[in-house]
């Protein structure tokens, strides 16, 4: 048995089991392996719009868990869904090696995602943050020198 297997489990929700809420901090992600989720954002006025569906083999709830931010949006089984569940720790210990560069750019296509769908501007000082959330010291004093700091 390999060690990702030692670690991955499965959780099964049942047809309108809310598997995650929008602004919750999220510390798992879901690998869905039958069913069907639909995830969906608040709008004004206290209504929810659906953002769309995700089938079997897609992945939800992953830019929480990578860049440890509120969900931006809440995950409600449509059907009955068996998941896999991605724990921090697993997440850490596949990227824990990574080349701190990767790991930059993905919390980077992360944060633009976020801003994307929050429509605000993204701060150049948060650049700087992203590298040394990925322990990146040299990626950090590059973009310094690009700021011109």
């Amino acid at each position: 048995m390999s060690d990702s297997s030692r670690v991955l489990n499965r959780r099964t929700f049942y047809k309108g089991d809310v598997i995650f809420n929008e602004g919750d901090y999220g510390n798992q992600a879901y690998v869905l392996q039958s069913g069907r989720v639909r995830i969906t954002k608040s709008l004004p006025g206290g209504a929810r719009g659906t953002l769309g569906f995700v089938e079997a083999s897609g992945i939800f709830g992953e830019m929480a868990l990578i860049d440890q931010s509120k969900r931006m949006a809440s995950a409600i089984a449509e059907e009955s869904c068996v998941c896999i569940v991605i724990t921090e720790d697993l997440l850490k210990k596949k990227l824990g090696n990574a080349d701190p560069g990767l790991k930059m750019l993905i919390l980077m296509l992360i944060r633009l995602l976020r801003q994307a769908a929050s429509k605000t501007p993204l701060p150049a000082d948060d650049i700087a943050a992203m590298a040394r959330a990925a322990n990146s010291a040299e990626h950090a004093a590059a973009l310094r020198a690009e700021k011109g700091n």
